[in-house]
């Protein structure tokens, strides 16, 4: 997968990239998602809740070139042509998580088959099993047994790339809502960029008749 460097001499965000790398300044944010439909499709079409979201929020995230930017081996500042999930999966009988990707695809049905066929061949529990793991790959993990309104992680410096984490569901007004923490990297993502990704996963949740398919 590609990766285009960046002009810095002019890119309209480098004083902000220089100020907020220096200062090694990460932030998150806990945001509710409504994920009603999504629950309901996926039971209905008996398709892993899990993988659905991890679709979704890997597709959002590529409809953002904030969230898909990093920094390369060489130093170089960059924008990946695309994201892959590196998805947490936990083996019951170890108790341990196994860090596990899979290429990206734009078709949801595909992605499921090949994301299925991955967890079948690696979860074992093993940290990273696979051998192969790609640099454009954002992190996606669920804590399934906790609800939280906030969540931080301490990010290495220069690690740019968007860690995402899914909470317990909880029950409002006939819905379900799925907290999602999002942790990112001030160097390359505002507010405002956050906020189209926020955008992006609450539009994908509320129409997955449009991708949500067998």
């Amino acid at each position: 997968m590609s990766f285009e460097p960046i002009d810095l001499e002019n890119y309209p965000r480098r004083r902000h990239f220089e100020h907020f790398h220096a200062m090694r300044l990460s932030y998150s944010a806990t945001v509710n998602i409504d994920i009603s439909a999504l629950r309901a499709g996926a039971k209905r079409q008996g398709i892993s809740e899990y993988l659905a979201q991890t679709w979704m929020l890997t597709t959002a995230a590529n409809k953002v070139p904030e969230f898909r930017m990093s920094i390369d081996q060489t130093g170089r500042l960059g924008t990946w042509e695309e994201l892959s999930p590196l998805f947490t999966v936990l083996n019951p009988e170890t108790r341990t998580f196994s860090g596990l990707w899979t290429p990206y695809q734009q078709n949801f049905a595909e992605f499921v088959r090949q994301a299925a066929k991955v967890i079948e061949s690696y979860a074992d529990g093993s940290f990273e099993p696979q051998d192969d793991i790609p640099a454009n790959v954002i992190n996606i993990s669920s804590i399934p047994w906790v609800g939280f309104t906030a969540f931080n992680l301490n990010m290495p410096t220069d690690y740019m790339l968007p860690i995402l984490t899914i909470g317990r569901y909880s029950q409002a007004e006939g819905t379900t809502l799925m907290p999602l923490a999002i942790q990112v990297h001030h160097a390359v993502c505002d507010g405002y960029h956050l906020g189209l990704f926020v955008e992006a996963v609450r539009t994908l949740a509320a129409e997955t008749r449009t991708w949500l398919t067998p």
